[in-house]
């Protein structure tokens, strides 16, 4: 387990409150793609406290993950954050009374990548490049197929 993202639950008894800062290395979100790479630090700012039965962490995240262009595949830099992320811990689920963030910090980022991006803010100028073998874009109209149906007895 990491030190840096331990939290000791009996350091916040009686009401404590564990301020967590700063800039980790991204090892921990344990990515080894080659179209997805994470080179910046991960920024995090919160706090960890105690409820009655709960550990309760509230943090804002935020660090680069290199994806590319869904266009040109060039390897571009897309902005990864999160912002008010509530994670609760039961107490009967913490061993030794050390809790690891680590993980919990991991899921959150990992669920926020983007499907696809698209460089120069979405305007690739390879766009033109494919744009004649791309499907015309259609407009349907919206069918409701119970419409008809007297629901009235």
């Amino acid at each position: 387990m990491t030190e840096e993202f331990k939290i000791y639950i009996d350091r916040l008894k009686g009401g404590l409150v564990q301020k967590i800062e700063g800039a980790f290395h991204p090892s921990f979100l344990e990515v080894n793609e080659e179209e997805l790479q994470f080179e910046q630090p991960v920024a995090v700012r919160g706090e960890a406290y105690l409820t009655d039965d709960h550990l309760i962490l509230h943090l804002s995240a935020k660090t680069f993950a290199e994806m590319p262009c869904s266009v040109c595949n060039k390897m571009i830099q897309a902005p990864l954050a999160i912002a008010n992320f509530y994670h609760t811990e039961p107490f009967t689920e913490i061993r030794d009374a050390v809790y690891n963030f680590g993980p919990a910090l991991r899921e959150a980022l990992l669920i926020e990548i983007p499907r696809t991006v698209e460089c120069n803010q979405g305007k690739c100028t390879s766009r033109e490049t494919i744009e004649p073998y791309m499907r015309p874009e259609t407009r349907q109209e919206t069918y409701f197929p119970f419409a008809d149906f007297d629901l009235k007895e």
